[in-house]
């Protein structure tokens, strides 16, 4: 019978290190470098990946090269080497899978409708036809900058928006098939923007 003591007397491990090595134990130096990586949005030495993925250097250094390859991670060259960080790509291709999931084809269709209308009155609020138009005419510290900074975002959701509608040629009765196999592919893909080779299928865009 055990010590009913044992029950109230404060545990003396480390939960950091307990935690890490269940990490560890429940997964591959792999899975743990792609789940630094997604959370890595400023770029990043190898060996600083190592350290937060508990892995040695030459196997994150290894890894991340190989993700560079394929567009799952960005390469930047750095004072004093390489430095990674998650790929524009694939969290693109995660916002239009989630979208796709979240939303029913006609909720895509207002949503694009909206910014379609927000960006039109920024058009006619300027008078000019795109963001880059808007910046060359304005000076430092012109309160119009913010104005420059959403049409930008709202491009941006335009195009996520126009892809997420998109996947329903591919997923016609909304079980989610087509998200799942964007996300896989995002994964797996080449460094091609997959937001513009999505919204570029023209013909089939309802957008």
């Amino acid at each position: 019978m055990s010590d009913s003591s044992d029950l109230t007397e404060p545990w003396k491990g480390n939960v950091n290190e307990a935690v890490i090595r269940e990490w560890k134990e429940e997964t591959t130096a792999f899975d743990r470098i792609t789940t630094v990586i997604d959370a890595t949005s400023k770029p990043a030495f190898a060996r600083e990946i190592a350290e937060r993925a508990v892995v040695a250097e030459p196997t994150a250094r290894r890894h991340l090269k190989s993700l560079a390859e394929v567009g799952r991670v960005t390469a930047v060259s750095a004072d004093g080497g390489t430095k990674y960080k998650r790929s524009p790509s694939t969290l693109a291709m995660r916002r239009i899978a989630g979208l796709h999931a979240h939303y029913s084809k006609e909720e895509l269709q207002d949503a694009i409708a909206d910014l379609r209308e927000k960006l039109a009155a920024l058009r006619d609020k300027h008078g000019v036809s795109d963001a880059d138009d808007l910046a060359t005419e304005l000076e430092l510290g012109d309160d119009s900058w913010t104005d420059v900074s959403r049409w930008r975002d709202l491009e941006e959701n335009l195009d996520i928006a126009k892809a997420a509608l998109n996947l329903y040629d591919f997923d016609p009765d909304g079980g989610g098939q087509a998200a799942i196999r964007a996300v896989e592919e995002a994964d797996e893909s080449t460094s091609q923007s997959v937001v513009g080779s999505l919204a570029g299928f023209g013909s089939q865009s309802a957008a």
